[in-house]
């Protein structure tokens, strides 16, 4: 296949080979083939350009991979999930729309930021026209389970934003505070993955469970493996952009933590960019990445868990080649660097 299948797929080299290996091909097709565009019957031309050369721009499409896999793992068929794959990914990025405002941000994706390019009242209205187009869409499915389950997650977005956005103006980090936004901004969006593939597929409510909790702990080994990725040469990512922008993130906790001076200048008004050094940085991102980890191993846990009471009795070997798809994401996750 010479076209590029997907952002999250390197685009050469051996990465690009395991990928093409460990996914089914007919998910790599879904990924290639993803429709993303808003109808113009439903939205006016401007709005339309203007998302797709914006926040429908490029991406990993992550989250419709993991829904396809899903899917795959629950052995539904995956043309079902084409809305809710589509639907996961528009609403990723009215956030990141939103986010942009609220950041103040001028770049996204190497590109000119959507407020930038536009203004600030249109990134946020187009951000809106997303969600609502995403709630109309999901709607027609007939499934109110779906609806209800993204109607969750947008709720978790708006909230988590909002802890985050009290937690800059009070320089108030706590352990849990992290992790709450954590997982409204992330896990929330993850758990759709998963959920909206045992919806569709009917499993037993004891299973629906499972993937909420697997959502929960990819969630944040997503996020904390992401902070790291700010402090990493090798990330295509903007370096230190949480840093610039006054975000204190999981790294920069841990280096709070470990610089107790700073910390408390930090907290008396000081900026965190005028602070910051390289004393303690390294173990601050190694108690980070621990902690990923162990989120990981969560979820690999959980998915033999679900393979299992999917298929009591079979087979070890029956059972790893469900999970394979799956378990390959988890370890390129961890391994990723950008």
């Amino acid at each position: 296949m010479d076209k590029a299948i997907s952002p999250i797929i390197p685009s050469a080299g051996p990465m690009r080979l395991e990928f093409l290996e460990n996914i089914p091909k007919p998910i790599l097709l879904k990924l290639r083939n993803i429709e993303l565009d808003i109808p113009s019957l439903n939205c006016q031309k401007a709005i339309d350009e203007l998302l797709g050369k914006t926040v429908l721009l490029g991406g990993k499409r992550l989250r419709p991979l993991l829904t396809y896999l899903f899917a795959d793992f629950f052995s539904v068929e995956l043309a079902k999930l084409d809305t809710c794959a589509r639907a996961i990914e528009m609403v990723h990025a009215a956030s990141l729309a939103h986010d942009d405002v609220i950041d103040q941000a001028t770049q996204r994706r190497g590109n000119p930021s959507i407020n930038i390019q536009a203004s600030n009242k249109r990134a946020v209205l187009a951000g809106d026209y997303l969600l609502a187009a995403v709630i109309g869409e999901l709607t027609r499915q007939g499934n109110l389970r779906l609806v209800s389950e993204m109607a969750w997650v947008i709720e978790e977005l708006a909230t988590g934003e909002w802890i985050q956005s009290d937690a800059v103006t009070s320089r108030h980090y706590t352990e849990e505070i992290l992790e709450d936004i954590a997982v409204k901004k992330t896990s929330s969006v993850m758990s759709w993955c998963a959920v909206a593939a045992a919806i569709i597929g009917e499993v037993e409510d004891e299973l629906i469970v499972m993937t909420k909790r697997f959502g929960f702990h990819l969630g944040l080994a997503f996020q904390l493996l992401d902070d790291t990725l700010d402090f990493s040469e090798s990330s295509q990512k903007d370096a230190l952009l949480d840093l610039k922008n006054a975000q204190i993130n999981s790294v920069l906790f841990e280096w709070l933590k470990l610089n107790p001076e700073a910390r408390a200048k930090y907290e008396k008004g000081q900026d965190i960019s005028d602070l910051f050094n390289e004393n303690h940085l390294l173990e601050a991102i190694a108690k980070v990445e621990s902690i990923a980890k162990n989120h990981l191993q969560e979820c690999r846990d959980l998915l033999n868990e679900m393979a299992t009471a999917l298929a009591p009795g079979a087979s070890k070997e029956t059972l790893q080649k469900r999970q394979a798809p799956l378990l390959f994401v988890l370890n390129y996750l961890e391994g990723r660097k950008h």
